[in-house]
């Protein structure tokens, strides 16, 4: 992406127009964000439960030595959904954010 263009042309756009445009996108985006957020917080928690343990205490201890194939499938997808749900509860926080922040524009 071209951030450093992106951002100059929307310099030249009037501040209230780019608040309505930042929330009308944020109103459609969000339910979808807030979805994927909750689903990676279930998949967490279920590995959680299933292996009494979180992850990075996995990844301080490593696997237990008899650590058989599904739990080496289960400990990468628990990786990729520790990291949705990290980047989600990011991008979910920043955006509610800044909605709270363009109602006074």
């Amino acid at each position: 992406m071209r951030r450093i263009s992106d951002v100059k042309k929307i310099t030249n756009i009037p501040p209230r127009e780019v608040a309505s445009i930042f929330k009308q996108g944020a109103i459609l985006r969000l339910p979808y964000l807030e979805g994927r957020l909750l689903q990676a917080r279930k998949n967490v928690r279920n590995y959680e439960q299933k292996y009494k343990n979180t992850l990075n205490q996995l990844k301080t201890n490593g696997l237990p030595e008899d650590a058989g194939y599904e739990m080496h499938e289960d400990f990468i997808e628990w990786e990729y959904w520790e990291d949705v749900l990290l980047e989600n509860e990011n991008i979910v926080k920043h955006v509610k954010e800044l909605l709270k922040e363009v109602e006074d524009v």
